[in-house]
């Protein structure tokens, strides 16, 4: 089957936002996701150059520029922001590969998608309870003791920036919204085998991205918690990271590698097939020797090497 015929079906069946592009940008295949994305119909799509329809017009030479690199680079992931049809920006991570035979093609799938985060208007006193979220660290102390349990005696949030007006009052309160400790609090869980006690929990009012607090006793009835939230940019930095050292240290091949990364992220053999432009017999053959190398017995057998 032609790749390009390949890379349609993929495009109409995928559920996330994909977009085929010719050497120069222009567009040439859009599934519905991304239409749907951008709140365009395919004609104003089709045959325009990526720069020109999605891009914001200051961004336009520095996205193109980094578009042609990828024909000559390893790189596949891009952050930018695109444009919708009611002029709102997204600020979106694509996964790109150049696939095919020559002339090749460019293969988008955005992988994360979302309104780019405000910046506060200068002056603003900075409401910690609602600024805290991905990318933020806070740190606080508390009182440890039965009757206080909780109550804030100091709180920093990024960048050691004290926060007094956030002092008296129970952490639970400012931070979670709650009316008693969170059932996880790692100060009430069952006693770790040593300090600091860390715990991990999905970050609080976010669909996406997890908190890590690690709570230490100072003594004198007082412990320090300090906070701090992993967003999706550093998940993918920490789960390439990975994918990296499992193909070092097993002596991958850079195809093998290459297969090993979609794998990890679920895709199945027509997938990477059409990804990589290489055949679906070829993907298969490079995965039973990366699982060998590995010494996993199925591609399901991979979730424990990583976990």
């Amino acid at each position: 089957m032609d790749w390009s015929l390949t890379a349609s079906l993929l495009a109409e069946r995928d559920t996330r936002p994909i977009v085929v592009m010719d050497r120069r940008g222009r567009i040439e295949l859009a599934n519905g996701a991304f239409t749907a994305l951008l709140g365009r119909p395919r004609e104003e799509l089709l045959g325009r150059r990526w720069t020109d329809v999605c891009t914001p017009r200051e961004h336009g030479r520095e996205v193109g520029r980094a578009l042609r690199a990828i024909f000559t680079s390893a790189e596949t992931r891009m952050e930018t922001q695109v444009l919708t049809r009611d002029g709102e920006r997204l600020s979106v991570e694509l996964d790109v590969a150049a696939v095919g035979r020559p002339p090749l093609r460019l293969v988008a799938i955005v992988t994360r998608a979302a309104p780019p985060l405000s910046v506060p208007e200068r002056g603003a006193v900075p409401d910690v309870a609602a600024a805290h979220g991905p990318r933020g660290d806070l740190s606080y102390e508390i009182s440890t003791e039965l009757s206080s349990f909780g109550t804030l005696k100091a709180v920093w949030t990024s960048g050691e920036a004290r926060q007094e007006e956030m002092v008296g009052q129970p952490c639970f309160g400012a931070f979670a919204h709650r009316d008693a400790p969170c059932l996880d609090c790692p100060l009430t869980a069952a006693a770790p085998a040593s300090w600091p006690h860390t715990i991990v929990r999905q970050a609080a009012g976010h669909a996406e991205g997890y908190e890590v607090i690690t709570a230490t006793p100072m003594g004198a009835g007082t412990a320090r918690v300090s906070v701090h939230t992993i967003g999706d940019d550093t998940l993918s930095g920490l789960f390439e990271a990975k994918v990296r050292r499992m193909a070092n240290a097993a002596r991958l091949s850079e195809r093998e590698g290459d297969v090993l990364r979609y794998l990890a992220l679920g895709r199945s053999p027509t997938d990477i097939s059409t990804v990589l432009g290489i055949t679906e017999r070829t993907v298969k053959f490079h995965q039973a020797n990366l699982l060998r190398k590995l010494g996993a017995e199925t591609r399901y057998d991979l979730l424990r090497l990583f976990f």
